[in-house]
């Protein structure tokens, strides 16, 4: 009887610390909670990448949390002239709960599909590994690396992954605007 006792304490106890590793982690949720404070609004100017093919003045993107606080939705759009353009992006952020890691999913222009996990790194950073998938077969692998300066300001970076070595691509620094300044 003893036996039976300490299996169903052990199987209760494991079932338990399994259901708690399964959540997603303090940090996760802390970085959806910074970037949806306040509206989730986030400007970044663009001027050092500016030119005759891409007119745009600065980039805009959105966060919306969801389930209290566990997953986000966002849209990353253009501005010009002062005014937004259709979304170029939509993202969708959440833990999976069997794989226990973050994933970002995001959705563009011509069918084009991102799909990757999104862990922390050192001094707060954020890092994303996706696969993006277009509609011509071919693959392309993009990371992000991020992390916030301050309450109101973040900072990052996206690079190509070519047989594992991180390129830099670009660098923006991202400032909330309040949600009166729309």
């Amino acid at each position: 009887m003893r036996a039976i006792i300490f299996t169903l304490i052990a199987l209760i106890a494991g079932s338990a610390a399994a259901e708690e590793s399964a959540k997603p982690p303090q940090w996760f949720l802390d970085e959806i909670s910074a970037m949806t404070a306040d509206g989730g609004r986030w400007i970044a100017d663009n001027k050092v990448y500016k030119n005759d093919n891409e007119t745009f003045d600065a980039y805009g993107i959105e966060w919306v949390s969801g389930f209290n606080g566990a997953t986000m939705t966002g849209r990353l759009f253009g501005i010009r002239d002062g005014k937004e353009t259709s979304n170029f992006w939509e993202f969708r952020q959440y833990w999976h709960p069997g794989r226990k890691q973050g994933v970002l999913e995001q959705f563009g222009w011509g069918g084009v599909v991102g799909i990757g996990v999104l862990t922390s790194g050192e001094d707060g950073e954020t890092i994303t590994d996706q696969e993006f998938f277009s509609v011509d077969g071919s693959l392309k692998r993009v990371g992000h690396i991020s992390r916030f300066t301050d309450a109101n300001t973040h900072e990052g970076g996206s690079y190509d992954i070519i047989d594992g070595d991180w390129i830099a691509d670009r660098q923006y620094v991202w400032k909330r605007q309040s949600p009166d300044k729309k």
